[in-house]
């Protein structure tokens, strides 16, 4: 499907903060399947009645899904504390959740942030407000620094802000992003 979608797509040079953000990616799997099951299902596939009274099949990449005692952990990470990256997360996180509720009601996401500028100074940074907006709204837990949670009970929605020196820290432990990380589909 991935390949019909791209086949009259544009090919070109490869951007450092794609390279940066698929790097994030697969580093935070790795991290996290540490602990956790990893589930290599990466697109959520559902239909939707359309317009016309017929069923169009619709899909939606995911960047993470792992198992635990608690139910599934949807990840999604971003490589910018930009307000428009926080934004689009925690729309990505509302909508992906909900769909995945439908399968394990149990379902936890995890809204990953990285502060990747240690890597492409153009990366925005806007902690403050990301930081006010977690503070005013009580739906996001907070997760800071590599370690993981004791536990997910007590909320769906979890916000992993990593700064950095967690950045640094991954790259120690997983390498530094290289250009051979993405994955073309």
């Amino acid at each position: 499907m991935k390949f019909i979608q791209n086949c009259n797509r544009f090919i070109g040079e490869t951007d450092s903060k794609q390279v940066i953000t698929a790097w994030l990616e697969a580093a935070i799997v790795k991290h996290l399947s540490r602990k956790f099951s990893h589930d290599n299902r990466s697109i959520l596939t559902w239909e939707e009645l359309s317009n016309t009274n017929q069923y169009v099949r619709k899909y939606r990449e995911i960047d993470g899904l792992f198992s635990s005692p608690e139910g599934l952990i949807y990840v999604e990470v971003k490589a910018s504390l930009s307000k428009s990256t926080f934004k689009k997360g925690k729309t990505q996180i509302n909508e992906n959740l909900k769909l995945l509720a439908t399968i394990d009601p149990n379902v936890k996401a995890i809204l990953v942030m990285a502060d990747c500028r240690c890597y492409d100074p153009t990366f925005g940074y806007a902690k403050d407000y990301i930081e006010e907006e977690k503070t005013s709204s009580e739906l996001y837990k907070n997760i800071e620094g590599l370690k993981y949670p004791e536990s997910f009970y007590g909320t769906s929605k979890w916000l992993w802000l990593l700064n950095e020196a967690d950045v640094i820290e991954l790259a120690n432990i997983y390498g530094p992003p290289q250009e051979d990380q993405i994955q073309e589909y």
